[in-house]
């Protein structure tokens, strides 16, 4: 015990060397960001199962007010958004798009700027009407913005009852809006001290900012010792999460996963079977991934390969970095999709009609 107390004191004492962040700075002026190319030589494939790294970039913020990138969308035509922990959003184009905007910064706080309101962990979006809705893990909030101009406004936040109890920062780490106007919500922390695959979760059968009473609770189970971190769905329904996990000792480093689920078969009170697709940690240019996309298809019934983006949230650490990367899915070689899969004897249901987007007048 004695020993095992002495090496917890030596990780604390160290550990600020790695997670001391910066005093978030407001954004103004014009923006500085650059992309380094980073080598992927050592890219063990295997690692990744059906996915394929085609590029990798460090991202440099000559102006010190970006980073802590935790959440990301996809808008289209290499247009990339970022939301950060430090309460900043990043509207940008990806360093290999074939053309080039200027990058356009924001705050996402929609209240005050402390802690409380400005960390966002997760965003996901609906192109046809521009709204972005925004996971705060600390709050356990949602937050409906409209994006305009590359700037989130019209806030309308919102506090689920079925979130309430997720933790001051164990809350909505994952958070995807389905293709259906259904909304599925993942907190990062386990259900309990002791466990390490078992996560809470919600769907919510409408726009939790129009209705934040409509959450079916159920529990995401994942690759042992991995907390999800994004989620995102695939033209075929199925939504990808991402993983994380804390590698010790001294210096962390990271590793990751990539696991795949059928919404179809979340059922109320009941555990989501999914399944790993990646695992990695060495030999790839990896930090701490926070933020997972996929670039929308052209032709949503194409069968052609994905564009999937993965970012990193830097914490404003010493000893981390902000990584972007390309990668490739061939749809063909996903495991196929089985519309029965988890179906459980006496297990409600939760699946609804589509149902509208539009704002509704319910929420805070």
């Amino acid at each position: 015990m004695r020993r095992l107390a002495a090496i917890l004191l030596v990780i604390v004492a160290l550990t600020p060397l790695l997670w001391v962040r910066e005093d978030p700075l407001l954004p103004s002026g014009p923006m500085r960001i650059r992309f380094v190319p980073l080598s992927t030589k050592t890219v063990d494939a295997r690692q990744l199962g059906p996915f394929r790294l085609e590029k990798a970039w460090a991202i440099d913020d000559l102006s010190h007010r970006y980073g802590s990138y935790s959440g990301l969308v996809a808008l289209g035509k290499g247009r990339l958004f970022s939301v950060s922990d430090t309460g900043n959003s990043l509207e940008f184009s990806a360093p290999d798009a074939a053309e080039r905007a200027p990058g356009i910064g924001g705050r996402v706080v929609y209240n005050q700027a402390d802690k409380y309101h400005m960390d966002a962990e997760a965003a996901t979006y609906d192109p046809a009407t521009s709204q972005v809705w925004v996971a705060f893990e600390f709050s356990n909030i949602v937050t409906r913005f409209t994006l305009r101009d590359g700037k989130l406004v019209d806030n309308k936040p919102v506090h689920p009852p079925a979130m309430r109890d997720w933790g001051n920062n164990t809350g909505p780490e994952s958070f995807a809006r389905l293709s259906d106007g259904r909304f599925l919500a993942i907190r990062e922390g386990f259900v309990s001290l002791l466990d390490r695959k078992r996560h809470s979760a919600v769907l919510f059968a409408t726009d939790p900012a129009r209705d934040p009473n409509t959450a079916k609770m159920f529990t995401f189970v994942g690759p042992s010792g991995f907390s999800p971190t994004d989620a995102t769905q695939l033209p075929d329904g199925r939504v990808l999460v991402l993983m994380r996990r804390v590698v010790w000792p001294m210096p962390p480093r990271f590793g990751g996963a990539i696991v795949i689920g059928d919404p179809a078969a979340i059922r109320e009170g009941r555990e989501w079977p999914v399944r790993t697709l990646a695992t990695w940690s060495g030999g790839l240019p990896v930090d701490n991934f926070e933020g997972l996309a996929i670039e929308p298809p052209s032709d949503p019934e194409s069968e052609e390969p994905l564009t999937i983006w993965v970012i990193s949230d830097d914490n404003r650490a010493a000893l981390q970095r902000a990584v972007l990367w390309k990668l490739r899915l061939d749809p063909a070689d996903l495991p196929p999709l089985k519309r029965n899969e988890g179906k459980q004897k006496g297990a409600r249901d939760v699946r609804t009609p589509p149902v509208s987007d539009q704002p509704g007048k319910a929420g805070l």
